[in-house]
């Protein structure tokens, strides 16, 4: 494989499935991710809080409300990366989630490829959600989700990250939209929920090589990754 190649690949360790079965614990790094991309989204071990991937930085971000760069040998769980050099680029004024959204399908984005996609500008309203630490035995993650606390903030600059998954990913990935945010003074972020942007510029790549890395745990060999309801409970825990 051409280095040129790798950089191009859409890279994941485990899967939205794992994560469903309650595998909240991973065997790869920070820093093995980081050799993979320097964008991208993603948890930590026991489901604590979310990932921001920004170059050689990544963030957490707690369910306490607390961000903070992470040492690159704790291990995650699941997470995503590109290295991210986006192919267009707008500028957007005065759009709810849904009409962002609707904005990048009609114009930007591949419905059958994985888009990265960076949304930076102003937002008068943000609505997150951030899952707090678990403890084993872990509860499933359709339990762990109707307790995870949501914060609203108005009036905030900051930048969103993540990505468009096609349909067909489902249970390997997060099908949809799915965007973490983190603030410009990096104190407020989360999963997000619902946005209304006042002025931004959104930035889209579209990658077509995707690799995914399984963890070597016994726990993961045993799971069960395709449960009957597995597109019901994506859609509780994600949407």
């Amino acid at each position: 494989m051409s280095q040129q190649h790798s950089e191009k690949t859409f890279y994941q360790t485990s899967m939205m499935s794992a994560l469903i079965a309650g595998l909240y614990q991973g065997d790869f790094t920070i820093g093995q991710l980081l050799d993979h991309g320097n964008f991208g989204i993603g948890t930590f071990n026991d489901l604590d809080g979310e990932m921001v991937v920004l170059g050689d930085e990544v963030y957490q971000l707690t369910s306490t409300g607390e961000i903070h760069l992470v040492d690159h040998d704790i291990t995650t769980p699941f997470a995503s990366v590109v290295n991210f050099e986006p192919t267009e680029k707008v500028s957007l004024i005065e759009l709810t989630k849904a009409e962002f959204e609707a904005c990048l399908e009609s114009d930007f984005v591949a419905n059958n490829a994985i888009n990265a996609i960076r949304l930076t500008g102003k937002f008068s309203y943000v609505k997150t959600r951030t899952v707090p630490a678990q403890h084993r035995p872990y509860p499933p993650m359709v339990e762990v989700v109707k307790h995870q606390p949501i914060a609203e903030m108005t009036h905030v600059s900051g930048v969103m990250i993540g990505f468009k998954i096609p349909e067909y990913m489902i249970g390997i990935n997060v099908p949809g939209f799915h965007f973490h945010f983190i603030s410009d003074d990096r104190t407020q972020g989360g999963h997000v929920s619902d946005f209304i942007l006042t002025e931004g510029t959104a930035e889209v790549e579209i990658f077509k090589d995707f690799h995914l890395r399984m963890p070597a745990s016994q726990e993961f060999d045993r799971a069960d990754l395709n449960p009957e309801d597995l597109k019901a409970a994506i859609h509780t825990t994600e949407k």
